[in-house]
């Protein structure tokens, strides 16, 4: 479905000469539209959340003559303020918004912080989102005028150790520290995804930058493969994000 609707956008963008844009994909949409467009050559593609490194992202298609900025694509970031004790998450923001009845396909990525949260979210519900008040029970003023600065911190925890090749039962069993049995009956359960795409084959080869997912367990990059062992075994380095 993803793949047909990016391809009547590209169609259409192409009949009439500008740009057309999908909703906010999430990363899995994005890893598949980014595999899927980067064999077209008939067509120019943006891809952008907001921020460098942005997890959830619309994707823009348009005409080769047309020269686009991400600053012209159709989202806003709206900034919340409230009180540096009221303590929001991600869920209060995210349950809020779905509360106006938008779907969640206009909402993209929400950073919280200390008493100020950013969101970006697509340039039609913003009438919507602008008037609240309230988050829960905390009282909030809405601004969209305010330019994307929150610090963004990625935390990980480090896991090394050796594998005797790189297929996925064996760097999954690394990553979550179980026996490989149990990790091939995950990937049977399918409860396994790499590069966001779920797999069930235990012999299917990873590399460098793959992500892995376990569901239950947690989300994982191969950050390297650093050498081998005087066995003969790959010493890699898994990074765990917090």
């Amino acid at each position: 479905m993803l793949q047909a609707h990016l391809y009547d956008l590209i169609e259409r963008s192409s009949r009439d000469c500008t740009m057309y844009c999908t909703r906010f994909l999430d990363e899995r949409q994005v890893f598949l539209a980014q595999q899927w467009l980067s064999s077209r050559a008939d067509c120019q593609v943006r891809l952008w959340g907001g921020y460098d490194g942005a997890q959830r992202k619309i994707c823009c298609v348009y005409p080769e003559w047309m020269q686009l900025e991400n600053e012209d694509l159709p989202l806003v970031c709206l900034t919340f303020q409230y009180r540096e004790s009221d303590g929001l998450t991600h869920r209060d923001f995210l349950g809020a918004f779905m509360s106006c009845g938008i779907q969640r396909e206009t909402v993209g990525d929400i950073v919280t912080g200390t008493g100020r949260t950013q969101a970006f979210v697509t340039e039609a519900v913003v009438p919507l989102l602008r008037d609240l008040t309230k988050i829960g029970r905390c009282g909030v003023k809405v601004s969209d005028s305010q330019p994307f600065d929150m610090p963004l911190v990625q935390n990980f925890r480090e896991i090394s150790g050796t594998v005797a090749s790189m297929r996925i039962d064996a760097v999954a069993a690394l990553a979550i520290h179980e026996s490989r049995e149990k990790t091939v009956r995950l990937l049977q359960q399918g409860r396994i995804e790499v590069n966001y795409s779920e797999v069930t084959s235990s012999s299917l080869p990873v590399d460098e930058g793959d992500i892995l997912v376990v569901r239950g367990c947690g989300k994982f990059r191969i950050k390297s493969v650093t050498g081998l062992s005087k066995k003969g075994r790959l010493h890699i380095l898994i990074e765990q994000y917090h």
